[in-house]
């Protein structure tokens, strides 16, 4: 690719080698957040990517999971206020709010550096993900995750 004769191919070969530097160490720290879900079945921390705000998903009050399990379509939007009160595989949860629960997925890049335990009030936006042949619920899929004020 380089060669090493010319002084200004040179010049030009070293540049480009101290950009691929300077980008690779630069996106290493953008994913050197952690955060995640510590409480039962708790898999560990996960690496999550940049810090996130919530952006318009749907509905701007929270919705409850009775409301999201017995009347929502597949792919409508929503934002469930509640507490994850238990882990049961990498990337799904079991959620809880006053009218029920629900399982969520979270995947490990949405976590947004967020520690969140069960005693922690949350809001969370995402999907509703159905089955194609019935009305039942499959999970909920999370795109953002903050805690409740």
């Amino acid at each position: 690719m380089c060669q090493f004769t010319g002084g200004i191919l040179m010049k030009k070969c070293v540049i480009i080698f101290v950009v691929l530097l300077a980008v690779i160490f630069g996106t290493s720290t953008v994913y050197a957040q952690h955060g995640g879900f510590t409480g039962p079945q708790a898999f560990g921390q996960f690496q999550a990517g940049l810090t996130g705000n919530f952006g318009f998903m749907g509905p701007s009050m929270p919705i409850t999971v009775a409301n999201v399990v017995q009347t929502f379509p597949n792919k409508a939007t929503a934002i469930l206020r509640g507490y994850i009160v238990q882990q049961i595989s990498n990337d799904r949860y079991l959620f809880r709010d006053s009218t029920g629960e629900m399982i969520i997925k979270i995947k490990n890049d949405r976590w947004w550096g967020l520690t969140v335990g069960p005693n922690d009030l949350i809001e969370i936006g995402g999907e509703v993900k159905r089955d194609k042949r019935s009305f039942m619920l499959d999970y909920f899929d999370a795109k953002n995750i903050r805690l409740a004020i």
